[in-house]
């Protein structure tokens, strides 16, 4: 099962800190059955917030793994 991450970042020293996401950007979108559909989608989401240089989207494989 796979999401989709997005959000904007913090800038600090003129450059995004990509570890501290800004708490009100955070978006989830998903589930997608596969990785090839999350990652269209994270694309997407790139392209339409283009002009935000702090922004980013990413895959997320939510995955439940059984062990045995």
């Amino acid at each position: 099962m796979w999401f989709v991450f997005e959000a904007e970042y913090e800038i600090e020293d003129r450059k995004a800190n990509w570890n501290k996401p800004v708490r009100d950007t955070i978006a989830w979108h998903g589930p997608f059955a596969t990785e090839k559909e999350a990652d269209e989608v994270a694309l997407a989401r790139m392209w339409a917030k283009i002009d935000l240089y702090a922004h980013k989207a990413r895959t997320v494989d939510m995955t439940a793994k059984v062990e045995a």
